[in-house]
């Protein structure tokens, strides 16, 4: 039987605060899911790294509830608004979400945890859009293109902070390959490195969801 640490009577002045899932998965995202490390996680709450295992099993666990935790509270509030503003307003939470944590797609690629980490998100959009009037399917369906849309934008945004943590950027790292390339080569290309380069388009997804929208909005008369 684990006893409590932390006993509430008479605390000292200056003693941590009591340890609880709570503060352990909110100070997890605080300092970051990617590189979490939990000896450094244990030594930020003031606990010995044993005490972290009282509540998880191991760190790939911490990850997934933390994930699952944060992709939760981005979820947007159902206020009623119509169905094209509740699905632009999960988009803009989602796309927040992994811009607040991009290194989380790699880690979900990488199988590290599973689909658990968004069933809550996906579920509330399914849910949203199916009080709308939308079938399942439909709902589905309009979740599946809006998701391959911001994380695609999401992986972008993700790219060109890291070059901006590099001190370099798109436009530039363009320009330094095709240096070495001859002039007349990648001719279609070179035509369109303003595009290529432009960061802000590459990270749009406003645009194409709206496409999108229109075409479910065409549709459905």
């Amino acid at each position: 039987m684990n006893a409590d640490p932390y006993p509430s009577p008479a605390r000292q002045a200056g003693r941590p605060r009591r340890l609880t899932l709570d503060r352990l998965l909110d100070t997890a995202i605080e300092l970051g899911l990617a590189d979490l490390n939990m000896k450094e996680l244990a030594a930020h709450l003031g606990v010995g790294i044993a005490t972290l295992y009282r509540y998880v099993e191991n760190r790939d666990a911490l990850i997934r509830l933390a994930a699952g935790r944060q992709a939760t509270r981005s979820a947007p509030v159902d206020s009623g608004q119509p169905w094209r503003e509740i699905v632009l307003d999960y988009a803009a939470a989602l796309f927040s979400s992994v811009g607040q944590q991009p290194s989380l797609i790699i880690e979900f690629v990488e199988a590290r945890w599973g689909i658990a980490v968004e069933l809550e998100f996906v579920d509330g959009f399914l849910g949203a859009l199916e009080r709308r009037g939308f079938a399942p399917d439909e709902a589905m369906a309009l979740y599946r293109a809006m998701a391959k849309i911001v994380l695609g934008a999401a992986v972008a945004a993700g790219h060109f902070a890291a070059l901006a943590a590099r001190g370099t950027t798109q436009a530039r790292e363009l320009r330094q390959a095709l240096g070495s390339f001859e002039a007349d080569e990648l001719p279609h290309l070179r035509a369109a490195a303003d595009d290529y380069a432009d960061e802000v388009a590459a990270t749009a997804w406003r645009p194409i969801l709206d496409a999108v929208l229109d075409a479910t909005e065409a549709r459905r008369g």
